[in-house]
């Protein structure tokens, strides 16, 4: 079974909008129409926050509209951009804020909401960690865990993203690394980038916006204009979860 993921749409409600010489909703188009076409197998959808660019109502139905065309079920997570009461309202039978059910294939999956109301550092709860290692030490047919965030739990190496690491990442990373037996894989965004660290038993992973992208190693804003926008394709076997970035032809 594979997933796609994918994070930071920015949509505003003037879907005409460009910014930093991206069209956030046309990009968003190709990038879902590429995942169709490209992915058949693909029946899940992971979106890691900043659904919205602007806070608005409308943004979210623009989204929703759009997903409505393709045949998807959608897990949402709120980043620092979004209005959680506003994205909630577009949530249906298709679009869910419920973690992925790989049940059948033996797999945990589990979303931890990361965003601050109005900051743009993201923070664990936690009470969503306990309920992880709840979950965790009933464990009893897996050794295979994937968990979703939309603010990294770890440096990506730009000192002006790294600045808001999310609180209690450490917390977070100290509980996982203490089930030795568990392999954790980690998938963030925010950062409008591809990123891999591997510490342990854990593997950390961001994934490139489907809009504009930001340069790495950078330690002041900016924008890189060599890569165009992205998703990443996780797929996931009983033994070993593997994943790759794909980036979308301009």
């Amino acid at each position: 079974m594979d997933i796609a993921h994918i994070t930071d749409l920015h949509i505003s409600k003037d879907i005409t909008q460009k910014k930093h010489s991206c069209v956030a909703y046309q990009s968003l188009i190709d990038t879902l129409s590429a995942i169709e076409s490209n992915h058949k197998n693909i029946k899940n959808l992971v979106i890691t926050g900043d659904l919205s660019s602007d806070y608005s109502l409308e943004s979210y139905l623009h989204i929703k509209n759009l997903l409505g065309k393709y045949p998807f079920k959608v897990s949402l997570l709120p980043g620092n951009h979004d209005d959680l009461k506003k994205m909630e309202m577009i949530l249906d039978e298709q679009i869910s804020i419920e973690n992925i059910d790989l049940s059948d294939i033996k797999i945990l999956a589990y979303n931890f909401d990361t965003h601050v109301p109005g900051r743009v550092h993201g923070k664990l709860q936690e009470s969503d960690i306990k309920n992880l290692m709840q979950e965790l030490n009933n464990l009893k047919t897996t050794n295979q865990i994937i968990l979703f965030t939309h603010h990294p739990l770890v440096p990506v190496g730009s000192k002006w993203i790294d600045e808001h690491i999310c609180e209690n990442s450490e917390f977070l990373i100290e509980t996982l690394l203490s089930y030795k037996k568990l392999n954790f894989q980690i998938f963030c965004g925010h950062v409008h980038q591809d990123s891999y660290l591997k510490k342990n038993n854990i593997e950390f992973y961001s994934t490139p916006s489907t809009c504009y992208q930001f340069k790495p190693y950078s330690d002041e804003f900016d924008i890189d204009k060599n890569v165009s926008y992205g998703y990443r394709v996780i797929s996931l076997q009983d033994t070993a979860i593997n994943s790759k970035v794909i980036r979308v032809v301009r």
